[in-house]
């Protein structure tokens, strides 16, 4: 049944070509994460003590000082500001969406733009102060920005191109006396990414695990300073708890915190045992996957792909080694043909959505007649069969 699990409940799977999306769920798992999400499932265990065997391992493999998994890069970035607005104090955190009473209400952060997931910041009560980070003068008026009430200031990798550096949005931040939080959840590849973001100084980073990474879907990473990964998981986990025997009643015994605060705006964002186990093997995995190899099996796809379809005089198709922002994403772009003669991209979408095995492509964000195509997630023989559902659309 397993193969045919998702027609059981009358679901027919999709084609990919988008890539690491939510809305086309995420990466398929390996089979040893698979395996170990079934294992974890089997036995029980005290919270704080699998998300202290995760912290050492995103320790080792982000470089980072300390971290945790949480519920996808939404909650980590929730949580992050959380973190920021609340520090070691239990009373803010009590109180949380609810800010009147923090000493630090406000965060920077990039106005909306194309990957707009600023809400996941909004969610922890902070008011933003949006900046338009494409802006020549962006650094200067980040800068003029920061007040007393400033809590935080964040930054969203777009691509390689950054803008402002993040290099000099760290500076800045650290000048000031302030934390540095980034959105890295769509940053890798490239794979190098993984660590160099907290090589680089970054107080904060939540990662996506179920995109490259190869985690489950609805899992991600938080990692940076202690202090505030501290403050994180203790607004995340089940609080349910009593003075002196709390499983964390070492970090009140040494005065970080004077209590255990009660439920934290992240208890809705709980990470099951099976998903941290899961991100946590496939997090070991990473550094000992074969990246390149892995990058030529998608390219050898998007050329298959590119030669089935390049005559079709209906459409504009280019082979691209990169993607728009430079990440390493071999991909095709499509665009309408020019009239008379020429197909539609949006037609071209809503046909391949039509046929019983959907295909999905990656909708350009500003134009209806461009779209891509990435081979990230394509299945065996899925190739074979975009090419015979194009061609069949366009003639």
């Amino acid at each position: 049944m397993q193969s045919d699990i998702y027609r059981h409940f009358g679901i027919q799977p999709i084609v990919n070509a988008v890539g690491y999306a939510t809305r086309v769920t995420g990466s398929c798992p390996h089979p040893d994460v698979i395996a170990a999400m079934a294992a974890a499932s089997a036995q029980y265990v005290e919270l704080d003590d699998l998300l202290a065997a995760a912290s050492k391992l995103i320790q080792r493999c982000t470089t980072a000082e300390t971290g945790i998994i949480t519920c996808g890069a939404g909650a980590a970035l929730t949580l992050a500001a959380a973190a920021c607005l609340a520090g070691n104090n239990p009373d803010i955190m009590d109180r949380l969406p609810d800010v009147s009473s923090c000493p630090r209400s406000e965060i920077i952060y990039p106005a909306a733009g194309p990957f707009d997931y600023d809400h996941a910041i909004r969610l922890s009560g902070a008011r933003l102060i949006s900046i338009d980070y494409r802006a020549p003068d962006a650094l200067s008026q980040i800068e003029r920005s920061i007040t007393p009430q400033t809590a935080a200031i964040g930054f969203v990798w777009y691509g390689v191109e950054e803008q402002p550096s993040l290099d000099a949005i760290i500076d800045l931040a650290h000048r000031n006396g302030l934390p540095v939080i980034v959105d890295g959840a769509f940053s890798m590849p490239p794979v190098e990414n993984l660590t160099a973001l907290s090589r680089r100084g970054a107080d904060l980073i939540a990662y996506s695990g179920g995109k490259h990474l190869g985690g489950p879907q609805a899992s991600g990473i938080l990692c940076g300073r202690t202090d505030l990964i501290r403050s994180a998981w203790v607004q995340m986990v089940d609080m349910d708890v009593r003075a002196g025997t709390w499983s964390l009643q070492h970090w009140v015994t040494n005065g970080w915190i004077s209590r255990s605060p009660r439920h934290g705006i992240g208890r809705s964002m709980k990470v099951s045992k099976e998903s941290m186990i899961g991100l946590m093997t496939a997090l070991e995995r990473y550094s000992q996957r074969h990246h390149a190899g892995e990058y030529a099996a998608w390219k050898k796809q998007i050329d298959d792909i590119y030669a089935g379809i390049r005559d079709l005089t209906g459409l504009k198709v280019t082979q691209l080694d990169r993607a728009a922002n430079g990440q390493p994403y071999p991909l095709l772009k499509i665009e309408s043909g020019s009239p008379p003669e020429g197909h539609r991209v949006r037609d071209l979408i809503l046909a391949l959505r039509s046929l019983p095995r959907k295909i999905i492509l990656a909708e350009d964000e500003v134009s209806p007649d461009r779209a891509y195509l990435y081979s990230t997630c394509l299945l065996p023989g899925d190739a074979e069969y975009v090419v015979a559902a194009i061609r069949q659309a366009v003639q």
